[in-house]
C-alpha cells in the first residue's frame, strides 16, 4: 500500500470543502472505566469502553479570496450554534472518510506582525459518526 500525503485528506462541511487549510485532525476517544477486580489476572488493571466522541479541528492561513468555506462562515455557524454535517477523509476512489454532525466550539484567528494570518477551527462530534467510501 503506497503512502499518502496529508494534502488528500479533505474537510468538508456540508459538501463544500474548508479551504486554505495546513493540516486537519480527526480524534476519536472512549471514555475508559476501570473494571479491576481482586480477580483480575496477576494483579493487572482492566478497563472497560464507556462513551465516546470526537473532535476534529483544522489550521489554515487566512484567504478570503479563496473559494469554499472559509474563516468568516466558521465565524457565523459558530455564533449561531448551527449543526453541521462534516466530512473528514480521503478523496480518491476507494479511499475512506467520516461523516458525522459536529458543532463549533473554537474558532481563532491569528496575526504576528511580520507572518500570514493564520485561523484555526475545533469542532465536536456530536452522535455517532458513520464510515463511508468514496466512489467516483
Amino acid at each position: 500500500m503506497a503512502y499518502k500525503a496529508g494534502k488528500a485528506l479533505k474537510l468538508k462541511i456540508g459538501g463544500t470543502e474548508v479551504v486554505g487549510l495546513r493540516s486537519k485532525e480527526l480524534n476519536y476517544e472512549a471514555d475508559m472505566a476501570e473494571a479491576t477486580t481482586q480477580d483480575s489476572e496477576e494483579d493487572w488493571k482492566e478497563y472497560l469502553p464507556l462513551q465516546k466522541g470526537g473532535t476534529i479541528s483544522a489550521d489554515g492561513l487566512y484567504n478570503p479570496d479563496l473559494t469554499g468555506v472559509a474563516f468568516d462562515a466558521l465565524v457565523v455557524d459558530l455564533k449561531a450554534g448551527t449543526e453541521l454535517t462534516v466530512y473528514f477523509g480521503g478523496i480518491e476512489n476507494g479511499d475512506t472518510y467520516e461523516e458525522a454532525s459536529a458543532y463549533i466550539n473554537s474558532v481563532t484567528w491569528t496575526g504576528d506582525y511580520a507572518d500570514i494570518q493564520n485561523v484555526s477551527v475545533e469542532m465536536t462530534i456530536s452522535g455517532k459518526p458513520t464510515t463511508n467510501t468514496v466512489s467516483v
